[in-house]
């Protein structure tokens, strides 16, 4: 059983190798300048982790029930139906894209997953997981309000997926590369939604 203690303990270690990650990469955040950062003694973290690798699938782990539960709610506060002529798959879309982290350190982050990911078998297993759960609940977001409209998708619901995380990823780089400031301005992305949607769907 995880104490109140040891899991305030776990939350300043991912937190201080978020940090790092986000400065260093993965292979640079080593164990001592994650212990060091938190404050903590080797001890302590290998009284909570068995490796970095350990803390960084548990990191993986936050981020997935992060992620799952902001879709979840996208899904259960829009899904009533249209509001002043917006389906609810659109809007519903919007709400996930608007709430998405686009601080330049969540970014970052999300990138040294991938290219972790991409290195370490198991990192990859779990980020692939993540990414196939999110996918699913966008997915019936979008089935569910094609099927409110009466309308049908031109492309699969995962291509369509695909393409919506595409463009707010592809946002994000160029936003965060024009400027300085550390949260990314995407007020421009959500006319790109809407446009890839009224592409994706045929109505009557």
């Amino acid at each position: 059983m995880t104490t109140k203690r040891r899991e305030a303990t776990r939350e300043r270690l991912v937190e201080a190798a978020r940090e790092l990650l986000a400065e260093i990469g993965i292979q640079g955040a080593t164990v001592e300048s994650i212990c060091e950062r938190a404050g903590f003694t080797r001890g302590a973290f290998y009284s909570n982790y068995a490796s970095k690798d350990e803390l960084i699938l548990d990191i993986f782990g936050r981020e997935k029930v992060q992620m799952i539960a902001l879709m979840q709610s996208a899904v259960d506060s829009e899904m009533g139906g249209d509001v002043d002529g917006v389906p609810a798959a659109l809007r519903a879309v919007d709400r996930f894209l608007a709430a998405y982290p686009r601080d330049r350190r969540s970014f970052l982050v999300q990138l040294e997953f991938v290219t972790h990911g991409i290195r370490e078998r198991a990192v990859a297993e779990v980020y692939r997981e993540v990414w196939i759960e999110t996918r699913s609940d966008i997915q019936r977001v979008l089935e569910r309000g094609v099927e409110l409209l009466g309308g049908e998708l031109l492309v699969t619901s995962e291509q369509a997926v695909t393409l919506l995380i595409g463009a707010y990823e592809m946002a994000m780089r160029d936003a965060l590369l024009e400027s300085d400031s550390d949260e990314a301005d995407l007020t421009h992305l959500e006319g790109l939604v809407a446009a890839l949607f009224s592409a994706l769907v045929a109505t009557d």
